[in-house]
């Protein structure tokens, strides 16, 4: 799922339109969208993993 929204952000979708497009498979929240809040702590994590392997 993270992998789909970096590629959506990339092409430039804006982030509450990314969560729109999502659902959560699993756990409590599941067939829900991820909240946009949680998109921007996903991408900021896989930002800091993205620099932390370079």
């Amino acid at each position: 799922m993270l992998t789909f929204a970096l590629a959506l952000k990339d092409k430039g979708v804006p982030v509450p339109d990314i969560a729109k497009k999502l659902t959560i498979k699993t756990g409590k929240n599941k067939d829900k969208n991820p909240s946009v809040a949680s998109l921007y702590r996903a991408f900021a994590e896989a930002e800091q993993e993205t620099e932390a392997a370079s």
